[in-house]
């Protein structure tokens, strides 16, 4: 393995749980967005759930007193039966076209939540929950990342930033842990990658400090755009590396 592939990934990682720590999501739009560039779908898809499983476990930790999970159950449920049957159906899905709708589902998310969020409402509902949940498992199971649809429900259900970042973190850490044992079972991750993930581990933990860092000091009235607006940016990413 190349010392240039394994610093490439590091600094994929850390960017990855930099974003992840400081909106609540987006380590998996980042390592999805570059890894596939050096490394089949499948595999950076397995080495992603890997760090992000790592990141969300850690921060649901650090802020468990914060959890909602009465808030969080109803859109979580779902979520992991959806998820877990996609994540499985899709494992035959040409590598080239689930890295395009990645790209497309980001820009078409992203570009909803940017403009109507504000006339939206989402009240967290067992009805509402169930919708946004069958959704969330439907991109969780396809791409491994379920987190912008996840915050149209948790975002305007919390109180505050620490209590929605601890309860999207919580929420993420379940679907990731399960789509990482799918992905071993499914030997989308093999022996031959533990060298890169062990090197990218050091990167998440700089990633994640930093993040948290940065989290504390984002205004709270700007926060949800800040999110929207990432999440159309790293689409845009992805269509266009593909296409290149």
């Amino acid at each position: 393995m190349q010392i240039s592939t394994i610093l490439y990934v590091c600094i994929v990682i850390l960017a990855g749980a930099a974003v992840q720590s400081a909106l609540g999501f987006g380590t998996t739009m980042i390592t999805m967005g570059f890894l596939p560039l050096i490394m089949e779908y499948s595999k950076a898809m397995g080495l992603s759930i890997i760090m992000v499983s790592i990141s969300t476990l850690y921060i649901s930790v650090k802020y468990r007193r914060s959890i909602q999970w009465k808030i969080m159950l109803p859109v979580l449920i779902p979520t992991a039966v959806i998820c877990a049957v996609v994540n499985i159906l899709s494992a035959k899905v040409s590598s080239n076209i689930m890295y395009l709708l990645l790209g497309m589902m980001f820009v078409a998310v992203s570009a909803f939540f940017f403009f109507f969020s504000q006339k939206i409402h989402v009240k967290p509902t067992v009805k509402s929950g169930t919708v946004l949940g069958v959704i969330t498992g439907i991109f969780y199971g396809l791409f491994a990342s379920g987190g912008p649809t996840a915050a149209l429900y948790l975002l305007p259900a919390t109180k505050d930033k620490k209590e929605y970042l601890a309860t999207i973190q919580a929420f993420l850490c379940v679907n990731n842990l399960m789509i990482l044992v799918i992905s071993l079972l499914l030997r989308r991750l093999d022996m031959a990658d533990l060298p890169m993930a062990a090197a990218g581990v050091a990167a998440l933990i700089a990633g994640t400090l930093l993040g948290l860092a940065v989290h504390d000091r984002i205004p709270s009235g700007v926060f949800g755009r800040v999110i929207y607006a990432f999440v159309g940016i790293g689409g845009l990413w992805i269509i266009i590396s593909h296409l290149m």
